[in-house]
């Protein structure tokens, strides 16, 4: 086996993901995020936290999931990206978060394939298996997609393009 890594487990949709734990900078409680005009529908806004405006990406939307009910359960998960050799925080609203493990890294397959047109799953690192789970390993660099959202996203936290 090799070495193994901890990561961050959550859920949306009922479905279990996971994110590596030293990419993540803390989970917060919902608070409600101030909109931000002419932005993609999936950029709920910005959040005040101590003084720092961070970023929230509905990670429903993103996926292209149905839109879900905020519960006392609903958490923002704060990422650190690379953004161009640089930390950036983004917050990920997700439905629970559940606790963290540690994955091997052999245990960790490759997203599946489904052909052709299979649309974007560019942010999938590849699938983990747990007890009876089967986890989805984000690519956290990759969860923005595409050169829009990368020019939208810089605005949002301050970079240029």
């Amino acid at each position: 086996m090799s070495k193994g890594e901890t990561y961050l487990l959550f859920c949306l949709e009922g479905e279990p993901f996971s994110v590596p734990v030293q990419r993540v900078e803390e989970v917060l409680e919902y608070e409600e995020p101030t909109c931000i005009p002419r932005s993609p529908e999936y950029l709920l806004g910005i959040v005040n936290v101590r003084g720092r405006l961070i970023p929230i990406l509905d990670l429903r939307r993103r996926f292209g999931l149905p839109p879900g009910e905020i519960t006392v359960n609903s958490r923002f998960v704060v990422l650190n990206l690379d953004w161009e050799g640089e930390a950036v925080p983004l917050g990920l609203l997700v439905d629970t978060v559940e606790g963290v493990i540690d994955f091997e890294e052999d245990l960790i397959t490759a997203p599946p394939t489904l052909g052709k047109n299979r649309g974007d799953n560019s942010f999938l690192r590849g699938t983990a298996r747990h007890n009876d789970s089967i986890y989805m390993v984000l690519e956290v660099d990759r969860i923005l997609p595409g050169d829009t959202l990368h020019r939208d996203f810089a605005t949002v936290s301050g970079g240029t393009q």
